[in-house]
Parts: C-alpha cells; sequence; structure tokens
C-alpha cells in the first residue's frame, strides 16, 4: 500500500481473469502519453485505435504477469506499468508506420547485458502526480531484484520522475521524426540481492 495525497494505492500484477476490466483504463491511461499521442495523432481517433494496437500485447502481458498496476481503495487502476525481462518484446500487429518508428528506433538502443526493460508506464489523467508512478518504480525496483532496469523517457518530466528513483541518462536521447517525443534512454543498475520475480 502507497500513500500520497490522501489516495491509498495497492500495487501488484493484473491477473489475467481481470482483463477486461483493466483494459479501458490501460487505454485510458496510455492514450495520451507522449509516444502514443504520436503514434496516433489523431485525437478524436487515438482511444480507440490505441485499443486496437495495443490489446493484443496488452493480454499478453497480463498473462505474462508482466503488468503491475497501481490500483485504488475500490481496487480500481489507477496507473499502469509494462516490465519486460532483456530482450523480450510483446507482440505488437502491423499497420501503423509510426509504431514500426518507435519499435525500430528504441530496439536498436536496448543494453545487450540481461535487464528488466519497463517499456511504459502511465496513469489515468485524474491521478497523474498523485504518487500513483512511484509506488509502481518502487515496486518494479523491488521485485526486478539483482538485474538492472532499462527504460526510455518520453517527456522531461518522467526524466525527472526516473531520476528521483536511481536512473541515470544511458546515451544520447532517441529523437523521433516529424516533431515528434525525443526519448531519453534511462538506466539503473541493480542495488539488490533479492530475486528476480516478475
Amino acid at each position: 500500500m502507497r500513500e500520497r495525497g490522501g489516495m491509498t494505492f495497492t500495487v501488484r500484477p493484473a491477473e489475467p481473469s481481470e482483463f477486461d476490466s483493466v483494459l479501458g483504463p490501460c487505454v485510458t491511461a496510455f492514450a495520451d502519453e507522449a509516444v502514443s499521442a504520436w503514434v496516433v495523432p489523431d485525437p478524436s481517433s487515438r482511444r480507440a485505435r490505441t485499443r486496437e494496437l495495443f490489446e493484443t500485447s496488452l493480454r499478453a502481458a497480463v498473462d505474462a504477469g508482466q503488468l503491475i498496476a497501481a490500483f485504488d481503495a475500490d481496487d480500481s487502476l489507477v496507473a499502469a506499468s509494462l516490465w519486460l525481462r532483456g530482450e523480450g518484446a510483446l507482440p505488437v500487429p502491423d499497420g501503423n508506420d509510426r509504431l514500426a518508428t518507435v519499435i525500430a528506433a528504441t530496439a536498436a538502443r536496448h543494453p545487450r547485458e540481461p535487464h528488466v526493460y519497463l517499456s511504459s508506464m502511465a496513469a489515468l489523467p485524474e491521478c497523474r502526480g498523485l504518487g500513483a508512478g512511484s509506488a509502481l518504480l518502487r515496486y518494479g525496483i523491488q521485485h526486478a531484484g539483482e538485474l538492472p532496469i532499462y527504460l526510455e523517457a518520453s517527456t522531461p518530466r518522467n526524466r525527472k520522475l526516473y531520476l528521483r528513483h536511481g536512473f541515470e541518462d544511458h546515451g544520447p536521447p532517441i529523437p523521433l521524426p516529424d516533431n515528434g517525443p525525443v526519448l531519453q534512454p534511462m538506466w539503473r543498475p541493480h542495488r539488490s540481492k533479492s530475486v528476480f520475480r516478475l
């Protein structure tokens, strides 16, 4: 349980039986994230298109125990994060050149050594700034054990959050074309001897 601003969060992997109830909030949280907004630039179709693009990968993440979510006191999802092992990737459908561009640009910069990849993290718009992101990071860092963690920060605000949790810049930024966001690779060396359990 994490508390901040009067909100209490329970952080845990989403269960496969919960997929239908967590899909909608996940899509809402991720749809206006910087990269998703660039992948689907039309605001009128963004939520539906984001669901279409990511439903398969989200289901795979839930089934694998890789979708770590923060739930409020009513057990409703308020934030979610995807933690993948090493070079592993979730299935992504064809049909979006910008999504393919993001995948190619980020895959080229992944570290070679074994690590946990925090591929994305987002909160519902009305729950941002209340500590859910920090709660997710604390959980993920604890459960990464002896493995370091890699991610790409998609905004300066996100980068500051990751810096506060022990991440460091890892090489030059990755600029996406067509006025897209500039992604900053970041790395957190392992600082724990606990066993990796994600």
